[in-house]
C-alpha cells in the first residue's frame, strides 16, 4: 500500500541487529527481544523490531531496529495510527497504552505490507 506521499511501498532502515530465532518467524513480522513474537508481557517479550527474513527456531535473523521497515498488517490499519503486535507478529491497531510503531501507511486487509514507524514498546 501508499505509504506517506509515495504511491510505492518504501522503508527507511538505518539500524538492525542479528538475533537467533527462539521459534519459527516470518518475514517483515514484529519480533521480540527472546526472537520470539511480542506479547503485552513487556521485558524480553516487548517488540525489538521488524524482521528482514524467515527464520526457523535456533536461525539467525536480521532484525530492523531503526526508524522504519515493511510490516505485514493483520487487518485494516489506517495511515498514521499507532500499532502493536498481534499474537503473529502482525501490525494491527494499538493505542496510546499498548503500541510499537506508527502507521506511515494503510492497509485495507490483513496480508498487506505498510511502512512501519518502530517505536519504543510501550506497555499499559
Amino acid at each position: 500500500m501508499p505509504s506517506q506521499n509515495n504511491t510505492g511501498r518504501q522503508f527507511d532502515k538505518q539500524h538492525a541487529i542479528t538475533l537467533v530465532a527462539t521459534a519459527a518467524l516470518a518475514a517483515n513480522r514484529f519480533v521480540a527481544y527472546d526472537g520470539g513474537y511480542p506479547t503485552t508481557a513487556g521485558g524480553a517479550k516487548a517488540a525489538q523490531g521488524v524482521t528482514e527474513t524467515t527464520a526457523a527456531s535456533g536461525e539467525a535473523v536480521s532484525v530492523v531496529t531503526g526508524y522504519s521497515y515493511l510490516v505485514e498488517a493483520g487487518g485494516a490499519v489506517a495511515f498514521g495510527a499507532l500499532v502493536k503486535a498481534d499474537a503473529t507478529g502482525r501490525a494491527v491497531t494499538g493505542s496510546l497504552a499498548e503500541h510499537c510503531g506508527r502507521a506511515l501507511g494503510a492497509a485495507t486487509a490483513e496480508g498487506q505490507l505498510i511502512e512501519v514507524e518502530i517505536l519504543k514498546h510501550v506497555h499499559a
